[in-house]
């Protein structure tokens, strides 16, 4: 939350041009850091999320493959299956992201947790009844909790807030990748090894996918960064640009110190991130939306809707996503070039909204299958979401850390519920479905809408200094203008330069 009215919030910010001095690297000299980072580390953080997902919705196209029947699961049963990998899942969002922020070395804890829910899932092809399945599902989410919240967070400590949506985006092209080459590579295995060495093709998808997991963690500790404060391969100057810029940016150094890594500075950064009003309105209008794109998690059973075999159903589903995928770094990119996030949200809503309408009332297999193309493209708006909470709360990164995780598990929580939304009775039409994907979608926006008059009031008391954004020390005050040449009273001057993005 903003803190009441210091005694020097009279004086002028920075002038753009003055900060633009500030620290003594140039443009091209930044920008070739930030490629050094984004070649380094978004491509490992892209395929780690491909194998996220597809480790967790694999049994969405095993039950395509008997899975269902092998098990002797009901309806109910194989939805309690789905959602409680979700109980999991947001039991361990908040912890996992503390941690984030107090190692020093996130690809080692990064390597860690993907090996493990790796081994989770590949062993998940031994289960024979309900109790077994639901308690290898429970500890995959568990494990996998600790990916994606960790990873947004990762990314807020490398790149500036006109910078972190588009690489958000990116490493989301991983999520939403993986929701068509699930179905690719489902329709390979299913089909091709059914039945080799006496084993049925889902409980393969289950060892194959989980084994290139495992292998794949294996190498993430010799490719990714660490801090821009303590990655090894890169200079002392590097280290010193990559921390400089985001004070440049923020106005304050994203590096905590050792009170902040201590017991009682985890828990003064949660404090303050569970009561920030800006972290419910966030976490309320990401729960909606979840809820609004539950879709997803029966994505291959409603493609199947359209009237083909289960192979033909998984390569369907393949087009739909790479679209929506092309659609969201292009939404995302052109959000971070132009610094406003609510309305490129609510373009992505839109389209969703959309599909929702042409699923109600299309009578042609075409329209229908036109329908997925907009619920996909309605992804992108969850990724600029997540970017909006870590602008919206850029310091101290403790807090951040835990607002983020908040957020994320939080919303989470709506996966639970609407894991029941799409029974097999409602089939084919879903209507009862897709009408509450509906409503949930749009009250999202409209929370969303709330949330951005919000912020238009808390800058213009920015403006009129009438509150700051962050309370700081001296020493990190000095700290931060160490880092960027500046004396200590440009560096309060540019602090109160923060403005939030829209």
């Amino acid at each position: 939350m903003t803190s009441s009215k210091s005694a020097n919030s009279n004086a002028s910010p920075l002038a753009p041009e003055e900060t633009a001095t500030l620290g003594d690297w140039d443009e091209h000299e930044e920008r070739r850091l930030v490629n050094k980072i984004d070649t380094r580390c978004l491509p490992v953080l892209m395929i780690l999320f491909i194998l996220n997902f597809l480790d967790r919705s694999n049994l969405a196209n095993a039950r395509l493959a008997g899975l269902q029947q092998d098990l002797n699961l009901n309806d109910t049963q194989y939805a309690t299956s789905l959602s409680v990998l979700f109980a999991g899942y947001i039991f361990m969002q908040v912890p996992s992201n503390l941690v984030m922020n107090t190692v020093p070395t996130p690809r080692l804890y990064l390597a860690f947790v993907t090996v493990t829910w790796g081994l989770i899932s590949a062993l998940t092809s031994l289960c024979n009844n309900f109790s077994q399945i639901v308690v290898c599902r429970f500890f995959l989410g568990f494990v996998e909790a600790a990916f994606y919240p960790g990873a947004i967070y990762y990314l807020s400590r490398w790149y500036t807030r006109k910078e972190v949506g588009f690489r958000i985006a990116v490493l989301n092209v991983g999520n939403m990748m993986a929701q068509g080459l699930g179905g690719l590579i489902a329709a390979g295995v299913l089909s091709g090894m059914e039945g080799a060495r006496g084993i049925r093709g889902w409980r393969w998808l289950f060892i194959i996918e989980g084994s290139i997991t495992v292998a794949f963690g294996l190498l993430v500790p010799f490719i990714l960064a660490d801090y821009p404060s303590s990655t090894r391969w890169l200079s002392e100057r590097e280290l010193r640009i990559a921390q400089g810029r985001l004070v440049k940016d923020v106005g304050l150094v994203d590096n905590p110190d050792e009170a902040e890594r201590s017991g009682s500075g985890v828990l003064h950064g949660l404090k303050l991130a569970v009561t920030d009003i800006k972290v419910w309105a966030l976490a309320l209008m990401y729960f909606t939306y979840l809820m609004g794109l539950s879709f997803s998690q029966y994505f291959p059973s409603i493609t199947k809707t359209l009237g083909f075999n289960t192979t033909v159903t998984l390569l369907l589903t393949f087009p739909p996503w790479a679209f929506a995928t092309v659609f969201a770094l292009v939404n995302s990119w052109h959000s971070d070039r132009t610094g406003e996030k609510y309305f490129h949200i609510a373009l992505a809503y839109a389209f969703a909204l959309l599909g929702y309408v042409v699923a109600l009332t299309a009578k042609t297999t075409a329209g229908k299958y036109i329908s997925l193309f907009g619920m996909c493209m309605g992804y992108s708006g969850g990724i600029l979401l997540l970017g909006w909470v870590s602008t919206s709360l850029p310091r101290p990164p403790v807090k951040r850390a835990a607002a983020i995780a908040i957020v994320n598990g939080f919303a989470n929580i709506g996966q639970i519920p609407a894991s029941y939304l799409w029974p097999s009775k409602w089939a084919p039409r879903y209507w009862r479905s897709f009408t509450t994907e509906l409503c949930l979608l749009s009250l999202s926006l409209a929370i969303g809408l709330a949330y951005r008059q919000y912020l238009v009031y808390l800058n213009k008391k920015l403006e009129n200094g009438e509150v700051e954004v962050f309370g700081a020390d001296e020493k990190t005050i000095t700290k931060s203008a160490n880092l960027v040449n500046a004396t200590a009273d440009q560096e309060r001057r540019l602090i109160r330069k923060f403005r939030y993005l829209l």
